[in-house]
């Protein structure tokens, strides 16, 4: 009995529940008011699908965030308030009664204030979730389990943390602001520290890290798994318990060696005053290196401007911070300073000069077991839909490595053409090693110099079965197709496909062309005839659903979909050619600037000359280069359609009839 008093004292937590009683009251009805309540709201809507509201995170999922990440952050800030303040401290300390047992006294106090309210509000959802016939068999008393239980450990985390923190201040303002910093610190220091190495580091992609960004930061984490079925795993609970237990332990021994003079000091323990200075100062470092590098052309020296005022402005900061005063301009000052400045300039020279031989390391062939070459949102979404993306062909394999070794012999002058306007890719190669580990870069290429090894691989099976094309035209689901032009009348002249026999046909003279085409198919800037665009019916629902996104162009190369076309007698309205053009007007402007890529009537009329074209063989050949985008070309049309439309675009030099040129320039 003597341990257990002298383990927490009951004086202390009745006066905690008297004083501060209110924070539970008030996180009850916010609990209240978002979940059952919210499930009332949801049942008394006219249209709803309740099967999208298949676990309780999603209820409310907004406000859910803005209490499980307000409230335990105040009742830590409100039970440990009398450390930071001078009066307050000398009088509790003063009292009969150890450190260990105020520190455990008011954690109590704190769980208490805080679980309570989630176990009431489990208990009333269950009644509430239970009178809903809508929710029976969506929502069951294991989904009502999983969030009682995850919730609460989210509470508890949310109210160690700041605790421990609490111990390394000696202000509450200054708690509050480093709680919620060092929660999204470590989010935004991989996403500055990728960016600015993604800058430095050729061919370094920080994309696989952007993909794993949400988990270094639980209020990320929470806003993100509306549309997961298992939102957190087994592994992140593990780690969340562990960072709990850790927090409460770490606050304990601070208030052991805490100096209770220290009340009012932002930093209240000497060794800690370098990290924070340290790390004020690099967070700002990077900041100015990518905004910087961000706000204007990505050159080396607006990059080296950002990082020497970031790390100005942050170590001043931090200084001013430290002392409480502007006056800092000491000798101490400018050595701290000066120390840093070394040690940074040694790593940046480092990386600079390629120390770790990072971008020209590659691996040789009996190294690599499959690869990916593609685009990486591609390889992001084929991942989500649980698809293989890498292949194992050795063949496919040796020509990503023979690309890749050209890249790096020609680093120089990819490096050079990254602020042009020439017809780029960029792409990533990730190796799956047989050590098991994954060897990831990206690069962005011009494709007219890489063509030659760009050509068997881009022409590849392997390569196309990746593209998200593909994954659409194995769907079995597909209801209706349409085929609408593109051109300034696609509206009026789609056609709409809804007979199995005729999908069927069309999705394998698609798949066939789509399998069959060239590098130049691939990457031609060339107007499409038109876009199609798949139906699907979706599950638990009557009708069918058009899935946004899903949409295949019908490239001019694919001559297989216009034969069909053409058979089931289609194709006359199903694209704009020569038989739909009156003339073309062509214009030569040279000097109009890149930043207009959408053709228009007023960059038109800066063709000091136009020369006008009638005949069908000739407006046969316009339309089959034309593009409504004008990149480099310097020919511009404007194009008169039948049914009084004007369309805008270019025509690369090499497709205008050599009389025209003479006309107009």
């Amino acid at each position: 009995m003597k341990l257990k008093k002298s383990f927490y004292k009951p004086a202390v937590i009745k006066q905690d529940l008297r004083q501060h009683g209110w924070i539970s009251i008030v996180y009850l009805l916010g609990l209240l008011f978002t979940v059952p309540l919210g499930l009332l709201q949801l049942a008394s809507r006219d249209y709803i699908n309740f099967s999208d509201y298949e676990n309780y995170f999603k209820i409310n999922t907004d406000v859910q965030v803005l209490l499980y990440f307000s409230f335990p952050v105040a009742a830590a800030l409100l039970l440990f308030r009398y450390i930071q303040s001078e009066s307050s401290v000398d009088m509790v300390h003063s009292l009969p009664i150890r450190r260990e047992t105020l520190y455990f006294s008011h954690i109590f106090s704190g769980l208490i204030l805080l679980i309570t309210p989630i176990i009431l509000t489990a208990i009333i959802t269950f009644f509430v979730s239970n009178s809903i016939e809508e929710f029976n068999g969506i929502l069951t008393i294991s989904d009502l389990l999983a969030w009682t239980g995850l919730i609460t450990l989210l509470t508890c985390m949310m109210f160690a943390f700041p605790v421990a923190v609490g111990f390394m201040t000696g202000m509450t303002t200054a708690q509050a602001i480093l709680t919620y910093v060092l929660l999204f610190l470590p989010i935004g220091m991989a996403a500055l520290v990728s960016y600015n190495l993604a800058f430095l580091l050729f061919g370094f992609t920080p994309f696989f890290i952007e993909e794993k960004m949400t988990y270094l930061s639980p209020f990320l984490r929470f806003v993100g798994i509306w549309g997961e079925s298992n939102p957190y795993s087994v592994i992140e609970l593990v780690i969340y318990t562990g960072i709990t237990i850790l927090s409460f332990g770490i606050g304990l021994v601070l208030y052991r060696f805490r100096h209770l003079e220290r009340a009012t000091e932002v930093i209240a323990f000497t060794f800690m005053k370098p990290i924070f200075k340290y790390g004020v100062t690099f967070c700002s470092m990077m900041l100015g290196g990518t905004y910087f590098s961000a706000s204007g052309t990505l050159n080396w020296n607006w990059m080296i401007f950002g990082y020497i005022t970031g790390a100005l402005i942050g170590f001043t900061a931090s200084e001013m911070i430290l002392q409480k005063t502007w006056r800092i301009l000491h000798l101490r000052f400018y050595t701290g300073f000066v120390v840093y400045s070394v040690v940074f300039v040694a790593i940046l020279f480092s990386i600079k000069i390629d120390l770790f031989q990072y971008e020209t390391k590659l691996p040789k062939m009996d190294q690599i077991e499959e690869v990916y070459f593609g685009d990486r949102y591609n390889l992001q979404e084929l991942k989500r839909n649980n698809v293989d993306p890498y292949s194992v062909s050795k063949l496919y394999i040796q020509d990503i490595r023979n690309l890749h070794e050209e890249i790096i012999e020609q680093r120089e002058f990819i490096e050079k053409q990254q602020d042009t306007h020439l017809n780029k890719i960029s792409e990533v190669i990730v190796y799956r090693l047989k050590n098991g580990q994954e060897f990831k870069r990206e690069y962005q290429l011009p494709i007219d110099a890489f063509q030659e090894e760009l050509k068997p691989i881009m022409e590849a099976k392997d390569y196309k079965i990746t593209l998200p094309e593909f994954s659409q035209l194995q769907r079995e689901d597909v209801m209706t197709i349409r085929v609408v032009p593109y051109g300034p009348s696609n509206q009026h002249n789609q056609i709409t496909i809804t007979d199995e026999k005729e999908i069927a046909e069309l999705r394998k003279a698609i798949e066939k062309d789509f399998l069959s085409q060239s590098i130049d198919d691939i990457v031609s800037a060339s107007t499409p005839w038109a876009y199609i665009e798949m139906d699907y019916k979706q599950q638990n629902r009557e009708e069918p659903k058009t899935v946004e996104g899903h949409i295949i162009d019908w490239k001019k190369s694919y001559h297989t979909i216009s034969s069909w076309l053409d058979e089931h007698g289609y194709l006359d309205n199903a694209r704009i050619d020569e038989d739909d053009i009156t003339k073309a007007e062509v214009a030569f402007i040279p000097n109009k600037g890149q930043e207009d890529i959408y053709m228009s009537e007023e960059i038109y009329q800066l063709g000091e000359k136009h020369a006008t074209i009638t005949e069908k063989d000739t407006l046969a050949k316009l339309i089959y280069h034309f593009s409504e985008y004008s990149e480099e070309n310097v020919y511009y049309i404007k194009l008169t359609l039948t049914d009084g439309n004007v369309w805008y675009g270019s025509v690369p030099n090499q497709h205008i009839p050599k009389e025209i040129k003479k006309q107009i320039q």
